[in-house]
């Protein structure tokens, strides 16, 4: 069983048990704790559950449940493909920032680009662009380790930052409106705002499912370059994206369609 077979059948589970603990992932799909605690990342960063102190429950405010399962492997087949596009636009020999979210993620993971200095807060994105590709070197950001999400993080990164310009940088978010680029925590600006003041380009990278969805911490569309999406995005964003002179991607499929 693979990792997006898993997490469809723990939102099966979670219809009917409510909560599960990170033990109870682990002992119920033979995995160790390790994998059951990258399965509820996974499944907290898509919305999917909630975290609770040792485990997961369905959100408090949640859609029709009977949909989780599709929306799961919907939602990771868009990431790819927007990943794919990303990939698609860096040219070998680039210095480029990957930030860090599941959509970027995939683009760790797909690059075939050769001579890259890739830099990243995110210890999963090291290791995707480490593997089997001995001639990319890799910079890993130092700060304070967060076991759950494989990040580091503190103020150190935001000045670190402070000595790279990147060719590109690849951003997620948690959420888009035509009002900016939301985040769910405070540190998340402070890292983005200084992502964006030192890349050449900076590429927003974001699932539809991300449109019309607000979290705490805002920024603007200064800097950002570059959108890219599964979806036709809703007119107000696409009209405010125009006016800030954002340029917006699609995804083959949606190209296609339109």
């Amino acid at each position: 069983m693979d990792q997006t077979q898993r997490l469809a059948k723990i939102l099966e589970l979670l219809e009917s048990r409510k909560q599960l603990t990170q033990e109870e992932l682990a002992l119920t799909f033979s995995i160790s704790k390790d994998t059951a605690r990258r399965d509820i990342l996974s499944l907290t960063e898509q919305g999917l559950v909630d975290r609770i102190r040792g485990g997961i429950s369905l959100p408090v405010m949640k859609a029709q449940i009977t949909s989780y399962t599709e929306r799961l492997v919907n939602h990771a087949a868009d990431k790819q493909a927007i990943a794919a596009k990303a990939v698609a636009c860096i040219p070998s020999g680039a210095t480029i920032m990957l930030d860090v979210s599941t959509t970027v993620h995939f683009i760790a993971k797909q690059l075939i680009q050769t001579g890259l200095l890739v830099v990243t807060h995110s210890i999963d994105n090291a290791i995707a662009v480490s593997s089997g590709r001995q001639d990319n070197r890799v910079y890993l950001l130092g700060g304070y380790f967060n076991p759950d999400s494989h990040l580091l993080y503190g103020s150190s990164i935001s000045e670190q930052l402070q000595q790279f310009y990147f060719d590109y940088a690849f951003i997620g978010a948690s959420g888009l409106t035509e009002d900016g680029v939301f985040y769910a925590e405070l540190e998340d600006i402070h890292v983005k705002k200084s992502i964006v003041q030192h890349a050449k380009k900076v590429c927003l990278v974001v699932d539809a499912s991300k449109t019309n969805q607000t979290s705490p911490f805002k920024i603007g569309f200064e800097g950002i370059d570059l959108l890219i999406t599964n979806r036709c995005l809703p007119a107000a964003i696409q009209e405010k994206l125009d006016t800030c002179g954002v340029e917006v991607l699609l995804t083959s499929y949606e190209e296609e369609k339109r």
